[in-house]
């Protein structure tokens, strides 16, 4: 597997934390992002784990609600235990405002409201998949 760098402006935070593949960082104008610093990789449950300790630190523990914003690499997977893992029921997420993940691909955007549909505990905030940031950004700001 080739590992193509994703150019990350790091002067968009307001502040972040580098993990292992994310930058995880509240954004100047407000938002939660965590955005993945190479095109493939797979994120395995220590991944998983390292995303949420960065989300707590910069969250007060997650008691400071934000939108999230959630930018993959172009290739990016995930292993079967990290899947099954329930973030959504996880303490790190449960309380955030709305969870927006951009996915460029229409074959990847179709499999993932597939999988989101049949998955068994769905988040008790909006969660919303998009072609790009800008219309991610858009829903969120015209609905929150």
């Amino acid at each position: 597997m080739t590992q193509n760098s994703i150019k990350v402006d790091l002067d968009l935070y307001a502040a972040y934390v580098e993990t292992s593949l994310t930058f995880v960082g509240i954004t100047k104008t407000g938002l939660l992002e965590i955005r993945f610093k190479l095109d493939e990789y797979e994120v395995d449950v220590k991944d998983q784990d390292e995303i949420q300790v960065a989300v707590k630190k910069l969250t007060n523990n997650s008691q400071d609600r934000y939108h999230i914003i959630v930018i993959p690499g172009m290739y990016g997977g995930i292993t079967p235990e990290a899947r099954n893992q329930e973030m959504f029921q996880n303490e790190t997420y449960n309380n955030h405002k709305s969870i927006s993940v951009v996915v460029g691909g229409l074959p990847q955007r179709i499999l993932g409201k597939f999988y989101y549909h049949f998955k068994k505990h769905k988040p008790n905030f909006p969660f919303q998949l998009f072609a790009t940031e800008e219309l991610a950004i858009k829903w969120i700001r015209s609905n929150y």
